[in-house]
């Protein structure tokens, strides 16, 4: 298989003929046609309501309560990933083009561009915006190369390897999380969050969209970095050292399978392997992961984000698919399980059920907190959807 991040095609899938009366998923106790279903209603009724007509841009989210929606910020910068694989799956030109303003937003308003800086390409946070984040930079290439593929727009491919050699400064700089345009100062993994999967990946697509080995060496030294602080019992505790989190699994388990593929070499392989076996080790009943965990196994925050469990799925299906271990296709079918639970269906006894905001949307956290959705979570969940489908699915 290809490797690839933003759709099952990009994997060398078909799209599943889910249309086709099946019987019900074992684990998630729904049909194929039905997770259709369900793909469609978030794409065509509810993901168009977060569109800011004036730029294209999505919003950043929905609050419930107040009917409050954030202006257009970094959820743009893998909203776009979703209306991508939206146009994969149903060829719908108009997904196309809300993913390139969706991108396009992000680019002009969050990437540094200006020719006489060190770290030209980097991707700026939307918060504390003197802060350039590897893990944007990262996913900004995965994006880039993505509308690349699919509209042979050289424009895309330029700025992809514009932001792969901000990357290639921060492997530079110790695998610096960060770089504070302030102070003129990278930081340390140790004092972040570190990104090294999405840094891989992104150099692997890098290296299969340019055939330039140099982008694979690259993508090489960020999983050489992975694998020297992997703990011994298989897990990675990527905020400030001391953390493991949700949002920093998925990519790594997924980068380090990418980087097995592309060598042969085993190490990869059982690195991935131990750190898929602690996440079966350390899943919930309800098919879920707690937010938060510290090196001695304590949970830290036990708050779920929901669309965290979407994508370490997918991650743990690709493993599946190379290794065929069905110990990670239970453990992703009842993550997915758990990730439906999530969406607010029409008719549903859920909370705010009757705004046609937040129906077809997946809340963001578990428990609620807030009560809000956004696009980026939808990224996770829908495309998750897609994935299952056209891996498990096909006809």
């Amino acid at each position: 298989m290809a490797p690839g991040v933003i759709s099952p095609q990009d994997w060398g899938l078909a799209v599943s003929k889910s249309n086709a009366e099946g019987p019900a998923l074992p684990v998630i106790d729904a049909t194929p046609t039905e997770l259709e279903a369900r793909i469609v209603g978030n794409l065509r009724s509810w993901l168009p309501q977060y569109v800011e007509p004036d730029t294209g841009a999505f919003y950043g989210y929905y609050r419930a309560p107040d009917g409050c929606r954030e202006p257009p910020q970094t959820a743009n910068l893998i909203a776009s990933w979703l209306s991508m694989a939206a146009h994969d799956r149903y060829g719908d030109g108009a997904f196309l083009t809300r993913a390139a303003a969706a991108l396009d937003f992000y680019y002009q308003t969050f990437v540094v561009s200006h020719p006489m800086s060190v770290v030209a390409g980097g991707a700026r946070d939307g918060v504390e915006t003197a802060l350039v984040w590897t893990k944007f930079s990262a996913e900004f290439v995965i994006g880039a190369l993505g509308l690349h593929r699919r509209t042979s727009d050289t424009a895309w491919l330029a700025r992809a390897e514009q932001s792969g050699r901000y990357l290639l400064q921060a492997a530079r700089h110790g695998f610096a999380p960060t770089y504070d345009l302030a102070t003129h100062q990278w930081s340390v993994p140790s004092t972040g969050w570190d990104s090294w999967g999405r840094a891989t990946e992104a150099g692997l697509l890098l290296a299969d969209a340019t055939g330039d080995p140099a982008w694979q060496d690259l993508a090489l030294r960020w999983g050489e970095h992975g694998l020297e602080i992997q703990a011994e019992n298989g897990c990675f505790y990527l905020i400030d050292g001391e953390y493991y989190n949700t949002d920093l699994a998925a990519d790594e388990l997924r980068g380090l399978t990418f980087l097995y593929e592309a060598t042969g070499e085993m190490r990869y392989l059982d690195a991935a392997v131990r750190f898929a076996d602690w996440h079966v080790a350390h899943q919930r009943g309800d098919g879920a992961w707690v937010m938060t965990v510290d090196r001695d196994d304590n949970v830290v925050v036990p708050t779920v984000g929901p669309g965290d469990m979407t994508n370490i799925a997918t991650a743990l299906l690709r493993l599946f698919l190379v290794t065929r271990n069905r110990s990670y296709r239970d453990a992703a079918l009842q993550a997915y399980a758990y990730a439906l639970s999530r969406q607010v269906l029409p008719g549903s006894d859920a909370p705010y059920a009757d705004d046609p905001a937040i129906v077809w949307g997946f809340w963001s956290w578990d428990p609620y907190y807030d009560y809000t959705q956004s696009p980026d979570q939808a990224t996770h969940h829908v495309r998750g959807l897609m994935f299952l489908l056209d891996a498990l699915c096909r006809h």
